[in-house]
């Protein structure tokens, strides 16, 4: 009876790359607290995992509809670059705030980046999250960083983490 367990189940199970039952927990706990944010993030990776871009973009919509500069910003790059360009755009408006003390977490900006298909400037935000001992960083075991795993900075971030390179 509780959204955040619900959440986290979905979570656990996308690290399990089992996508069909995360979305499934993630809306489970969404119709029980929508906006729930544990099973937000979980259904947005799994639409990620599974190509659903189309769905992806209508959950980020949503989750930034409260912020003109990011949809502003998601929109350009929607319209200019297709997928790809909108996450750059979100990811440049946070990379941005970051700079300017504004309080955005650096492996949240690595995983727009990441997203937008610019590995190079994920790792280099990954390693700035490491260097600040975000909180969220042990969780680079999502599945969706698998295309990094063979980049030797993430290996080596992995590495300094004590966490399994594979």
């Amino acid at each position: 009876f509780n959204a955040l367990f619900h959440g986290l189940y979905a979570v656990a199970l996308h690290f399990d790359r089992r996508a069909d039952d995360a979305m499934a927990a993630a809306r489970t706990a969404l119709a029980m607290q929508p906006g729930q944010g544990v099973a937000r993030y979980a259904l947005q990776c799994v639409f990620i995992a599974k190509g659903m871009r189309d769905e992806q973009l209508a959950l980020q919509r949503e989750r930034i509809a409260h912020d003109p500069e990011r949809v502003a910003a998601f929109e350009q790059g929607l319209a200019e670059a297709g997928y790809e360009g909108a996450q750059r755009g979100i990811a440049d408006v946070l990379a941005a705030r970051y700079e300017k003390s504004i309080w955005v977490g650096a492996q949240g900006i690595a995983f727009r980046y990441f997203d937008a298909g610019d590995y190079d400037r994920a790792i280099d935000w990954l390693e700035k999250a490491y260097e600040e001992h975000d909180p969220n960083l042990p969780y680079l075991g999502n599945p969706l960083y698998d295309p990094l795993r063979s980049d030797p900075r993430f290996q080596a971030l992995l590495r300094r983490m004590n966490l399994p390179e594979d």
